[in-house]
């Protein structure tokens, strides 16, 4: 059940008897430029802590303990152009209580309290809360540093991205953005989002529609453009070769690579490219896991992720440094064999069989319901379980190598404790 709350305002209710557990989710989605990524983290951090009736995390955890134990948070992530800044709510369904409490409604009326009704006086947020907040964001997107995994991904992100000043940051912001950020100004921006901003809402569990609905609507939302966001559908940009080497005192260096990838959500060579990954490093059963791990023992660990969104494969390795060009080599094999369908039937048969085990065990997430309501709402398509095992089932070997045949290496970050000339 979908219905449009204002202009630009979705609510989706999908009522599932399975979960003893209701989620609530609350989608503000723009196109968000490199400035505007660090407003909406912080403002996330911001909104998660407090309001004008619960004023410290005190009292917010308190309130969450009278819902029962409910789990609340705030979230930030990138859906390729477009910033996703997510207010959820999980709270035990009424059915399973011993009380004759209308939780779900008061749940709901929670999550108004925290996006609407900000701890702020005189268009600014709290100084405390603000520079609080401000200053433990900063600290964590520092702390990614010494985290040279996450660190080597942000590098190699901003590799990829280095003509695309938006998606070249990450999607929590950076901490020279956030640091000259003012109270006022993020107030200004947060009216912003509550009358700008594309709005999807999702609700998930045994619940009463009709109920939803009324209490939704009582949200004071208004109308905003309902077409203003979207994921762009033109051809995906061609990006020269990079390559970069930096040099730190690490113990373990990071090899991380880039490939353009042929999918998007529902072309041809979706299902195909999402059988692919995990024969190739997505899954324990992988080539890269097998022959660069296990049988070369040349990595600590070895994988491979796609991001649908923006046609990527992203490679991610953890080797000594002297080993980088070998297992470039063994890396680099892997992907001509799955060209030429260098893969047995069995090896197939077990990697579907893994996928789908995967997917059906999500299936008991009330999470993933939402998310993959809102990519089915942001591709403009729906599939349902059964489908998407059937065309997983479908998936030939001739798919996998024409999939394999079309990616391409397109970037390789290198951090290393060696000192060497940079590439």
């Amino acid at each position: 059940m979908r219905i449009q709350i204002k202009q630009g305002v979705a609510l989706t209710v999908i009522p599932v008897s399975q979960f003893k557990n209701t989620q609530i989710s609350v989608h503000f989605l723009e196109n968000a430029s490199k400035l505007k990524t660090s407003y909406r983290s912080l403002l996330a951090n911001i909104l998660e802590t407090s309001s004008k009736k619960y004023v410290t995390q005190i009292l917010v955890s308190r309130a969450l303990s009278q819902l029962y134990g409910a789990g609340f948070g705030t979230t930030v992530m990138w859906k390729q152009n477009i910033h996703d800044l997510t207010f959820s709510l999980s709270l035990p369904n009424d059915h399973y209580l011993d009380s004759s409490e209308d939780l779900l409604s008061e749940g709901i009326q929670f999550l108004q309290e925290m996006i609407f009704n900000p701890l702020a006086k005189d268009d600014c947020f709290h100084e405390q809360t603000f520079q609080r907040q401000q200053a433990n964001l900063i600290a964590y997107i520092n702390a990614h540093q010494d985290d040279k995994q996450s660190y080597a991904a942000l590098q190699l992100q901003k590799l990829v991205f280095n003509e695309d000043e938006v998606q070249s940051v990450p999607a929590f912001g950076d901490a020279k953005s956030l640091a000259e950020i003012k109270n006022h100004d993020l107030f200004d921006y947060y009216q912003l989002v509550l009358a700008h901003d594309r709005v999807e809402i999702y609700v998930v569990g045994d619940v009463n529609a009709n109920q939803v609905v009324n209490e939704i609507n009582q949200w004071p939302f208004v109308d905003r453009s309902a077409n203003s966001v979207e994921l762009t559908n033109s051809e995906k940009k061609e990006r020269s070769f990079q390559a970069r080497t930096e040099n730190q005192d690490v113990v373990q260096a990071k090899l991380d690579l880039a490939y353009q990838f042929p999918t998007d959500f529902r072309n041809d060579n979706y299902y195909a490219g999402i059988v692919f990954n995990a024969l190739f490093g997505g899954s324990p059963l992988s080539k890269l896991f097998i022959n660069v791990r296990e049988r070369a023992s040349l990595a600590y660990y070895a994988n491979s992720s796609v991001d649908i969104f923006n046609g990527l494969m992203v490679v991610q390795a953890g080797i000594n440094s002297q080993d980088k060009e070998q297992v470039l080599t063994i890396i680099a094999k892997q992907l001509t064999d799955m060209q030429a369908g260098d893969f047995t039937d069995e090896q197939l048969v077990q990697i579907k069989k893994g996928l789908i085990s995967n997917y059906v065990s999500s299936l008991d997430l009330e999470r993933v319901y939402a998310s993959r309501e809102l990519t089915n709402d942001l591709v403009g398509s729906q599939i349902s379980a059964e489908e998407w095992i059937d065309q997983i089932q479908k998936v030939s070997r001739e798919s996998i190598m024409k999939v394999a045949k079309q990616v391409e290496l397109q970037a390789v970050y290198f951090l290393s404790s060696e000192v060497k000339t940079h590439a």
